[in-house]
């Protein structure tokens, strides 16, 4: 346990309320943002002061329960829109470059698309019976290859890039019954896949800035997960038990709280941890020990009952819930989405001096 429970403040450096619910939000390489929704057709380009560059009708909203996933390459010239029952390339002012069309995902299922780092290649999947995995050269759009995967549309496929510009991971998730990593790769003109078998029923975290380390969240029960790049040796852990032991506070409810799924990297040598109840603990790299919280503002963490009401009675407190919805870390912020819609940035900063901390 940490001598010290820490509680670090991180004040709202920017704050974006488009007033919609359902929002999501990438980065692009020069400072500027995507931001696209749930339930609206339009993608929104902004600039790195939050201020609208473009507003374009993408159809970019969900479907059926079908996700529709935003990317953009390395230099933010093409952006993918990946949906229902179809990939669509766009150029920097969206206007449409590329159109590939599958069938429609099932519902609950559905892929990103993902460009590689030297803006050369698009990766994306086609659902079917089975799936297929296809290769895309980013000049002309011409198919390179394409693999079979053993899935058969009971899939969510993520894309993510690696410390090594050549290979890409890829996440595949089957609801709560399966999750996988594969490691893929164009070698000599032929798409190559290897699974990383001591991943296994995690879930993809983030890489340590250095790229030697890469952390998993959990699936169901399990903890949080450290592995080594490029070996995927599995080299560190903690146990939620562990983990809660030493978070200070939240010990009247009736139902403790549990890891929400999402573990990142903030730095070297700190880690983040969310939770069910929407806190955000820090870990100590070097001990794997629990060692403080952020202290977001701006977010609310409030007490029920077995009703599902706010309640300040001690005894009848069942449950806490907070209003964030996702966790991202970005050109060393921390950018949070909640569910009334907000999107919050908040510098990581204080956190610089947390180094050597037990």
């Amino acid at each position: 346990m940490s001598a010290t429970f820490l509680e670090i403040a991180l004040p709202i450096s920017q704050q974006l309320s488009p007033g919609i619910k359902g929002a999501s939000i990438i980065s692009l390489t020069d400072g500027g943002y995507l931001l696209s929704f749930e339930e609206r057709p339009e993608v929104i380009r902004l600039d790195r002061d939050l201020k609208e560059v473009w507003r374009r009708d993408l159809q970019a909203q969900n479907i059926r329960y079908v996700s529709c996933h935003i990317s953009a390459n390395a230099d933010a010239s093409l952006i993918g829109v990946s949906g229902y029952n179809d990939i669509r390339i766009f150029d920097a002012a969206g206007q449409l470059r590329w159109t590939f069309t599958h069938e429609p995902w099932n519902s609950f299922t559905g892929a990103n698309c993902f460009f590689s780092p030297d803006n050369l290649l698009l990766w994306i999947i086609a659902p079917g019976d089975p799936d297929h995995l296809y290769v895309i050269r980013c000049t002309d759009f011409a198919m390179l290859d394409h693999y079979t995967l053993n899935g058969h549309q009971e899939n969510n496929y993520n894309f993510m890039a690696t410390p090594d510009k050549e290979k890409v991971l890829m996440e595949v998730a089957a609801g709560q019954d399966d999750a996988s990593l594969f490691l893929i790769q164009l070698t000599d003109g032929k798409i190559t896949l290897q699974e990383l078998l001591s991943c296994n029923d995690r879930i993809a975290g983030n890489f340590s800035p250095n790229g030697n380390e890469f952390v998993t969240g959990p699936h169901n029960s399990e903890g949080i997960e450290i592995f080594a790049f490029p070996s995927f040796e599995n080299t560190a852990s903690l146990e939620q038990a562990d983990l809660f032991a030493s978070a200070a506070g939240y010990a009247d409810s009736e139902d403790p709280d549990t890891l929400n799924f999402i573990s990142l990297f903030l730095s070297d040598t700190t880690l983040l941890a969310f939770t069910r109840f929407g806190r955000l603990l820090l870990v100590n790299r070097q001990t794997m020990a629990c060692m403080g919280e952020l202290v977001a503002e701006g977010n609310i963490i409030q007490a029920y009952d077995d009703s599902w009401n706010v309640t300040t009675n001690p005894a009848a407190i069942t449950e806490y819930a907070g209003d964030i919805v996702t966790v991202q870390v970005d050109q060393q912020r921390l950018v949070l989405t909640y569910g009334t819609g907000d999107i919050r940035w908040h510098d990581l900063s204080p956190l610089k001096d947390l180094a050597g901390l037990t």
